[in-house]
């Protein structure tokens, strides 16, 4: 894939504008990147086929690949397990929207099983390559697996992912995109297979957060209405960082491994060069949030009343032992109770949320970074549960306060850790912040630079 030249989506748009270039053809050549990388890359359990009639609308000739999550007509749903889910057979709404603008699916890409881990491991479909290492197969992260994989095999300008947990965050950190997770309750999730509903999310990655703007721009209901207006406003002024108080949350630099806090703090000075101002901020009810986590989260209790039913056997009795981890110590009893306790956990994230609110009043958005670690090898986490176990934790250990309290967050590029892996930056705002927090990512990017200014995968 090495010095593959990249249209964003601004320049496919004037291409098909200006005459200069067809949807039909843009399409073609998304096609062609996939056909020549799937097989070594494995980043789609099901692909798609050209259309024969040239799409029209603000995204004609933008490439889509769909988490294997989401129900698309046309595609089956197994959502990791390998049985399908023959009722998900229908695009909800955020997949439709994207089709209305002209968008073409190209495909379904890889989960994790049901969503549930944090390094895109499946034991039962083939685990897609992490583009930056030719020598070793290093996880892409997860579950949302293969998503950034398809970005820079060419496949795509867009990949739909979801987030409960940092399942488009990590990713996007581990494989060098960009990655957003929106607001609890703001897009729609019908068609998508649940994991936790109380937290699950949609999200989107693509290569730049510029590009991304395109597709949050026709996505999101605030936006849809006017969706060029978004896209305008996303655009980064001349000097987009003066004046902005970004807050630092020191604690979630700790235990960074590979120099990735040196990165990101070195992007940070970029900033603060830029015209910022950095706060060193004591970000609240970490170490609580971490143990809810810990716990299970929603998820452990959630999850359950989907798949422990009688009509969800064979799906329950395939679940890989990773998957089965997280609620086991759960009996029956237990899963009579969920909705209780699962009340006084949420009530708890309110608690947490009102809490970050208060402190993300002080200053234009948080920042830390994405993940406190790289991309591990898929021999190293397969070798034993504990390792899989530490090392999944480990990388959602940054991504999960977000969900946890109720938040938006997206993971930049930044750079490269001491072995030659991408790590990310994230931003975090306040609940239902979120188109805020994508032009803030815009001329973030203006300063630190996108995917393509800063990697070229092997």
């Amino acid at each position: 894939m090495t010095n593959t030249p990249r249209l964003s989506i601004k320049r496919m748009h004037r291409l098909v504008l200006d005459k200069r270039a067809s949807p039909l053809a843009l399409l073609t050549q998304s096609y062609n990147k996939l056909h020549q990388h799937q097989p070594k890359l494995q980043a789609f359990r099901e692909t798609g086929v050209a259309p024969k009639v040239a799409p029209q609308g603000l995204l004609a000739g933008v490439s889509v690949s769909v988490k294997d999550l989401y129900a698309v007509t046309g595609f089956k749903t197994f959502a990791g397990s390998p049985l399908a889910l023959d009722e998900y057979n229908k695009s909800g709404v955020l997949v439709k929207r994207l089709t209305d603008a002209g968008a073409h699916i190209c495909g379904k890409t890889h989960t994790v099983e049901f969503a549930f881990g944090g390094l895109g491991t499946n034991p039962h479909w083939p685990v897609p390559v992490n583009p930056f290492d030719n020598k070793q197969h290093r996880v892409p992260g997860g579950s949302s697996s293969g998503a950034p994989v398809s970005l820079w095999m060419g496949a795509c300008q867009l990949a739909l992912g979801s987030d409960t947990s940092g399942s488009v965050r990590v990713p996007a950190a581990f494989c060098g995109t960009f990655g957003l997770k929106t607001s609890a309750g703001r897009w729609e999730k019908d068609g998508i297979v649940p994991l936790s509903p109380s937290v699950d999310t949609a999200g989107l990655l693509a290569l730049s957060a510029a590009d991304a703007a395109w597709g949050y721009a026709v996505l999101d209901p605030a936006t849809s209405v006017d969706s060029q207006a978004f896209i305008e406003a996303c655009k980064p002024t001349t000097k987009p960082m003066q004046g902005v108080r970004i807050g630092v949350i020191d604690a979630l630099f700790e235990g960074c491994e590979g120099g990735i806090d040196t990165r990101v703090m070195a992007a940070l000075t970029q900033l603060e060069a830029a015209g910022a101002t950095l706060v060193h901020l004591d970000w609240p009810y970490l170490e609580e949030t971490y143990q809810l986590f810990l716990e299970g989260g929603l998820s452990a209790l959630e999850f359950p009343a989907f798949i422990k039913t009688k009509q969800r056997t064979p799906w329950f009795d395939q679940l890989a032992s990773s998957t089965k981890m997280r609620f086991a110590h759960l009996t029956d009893a237990d899963i009579k109770k969920a909705p209780a306790r699962i009340a006084d956990k949420n009530a708890l994230i309110q608690h947490f949320n009102q809490a970050a609110e208060k402190v993300l009043q002080t200053v234009d958005f948080a920042v830390c970074p994405t993940c406190p670690i790289s991309a591990p090898t898929l021999a190293y986490v397969e070798a034993s549960m504990e390792q899989y176990k530490e090392r999944n934790f480990k990388a959602l250990r940054n991504t999960q306060v977000a969900n946890l309290q109720y938040l938006c967050a997206a993971s930049l590029p930044c750079g490269l850790d001491d072995v030659g892996l991408p790590l990310g930056l994230q931003i975090m705002m306040g609940h239902n912040q979120d188109s805020k927090l994508m032009q803030w990512s815009c001329a973030v990017e203006s300063i630190i630079g996108t995917a393509s200014d800063l990697y070229d995968p092997v």
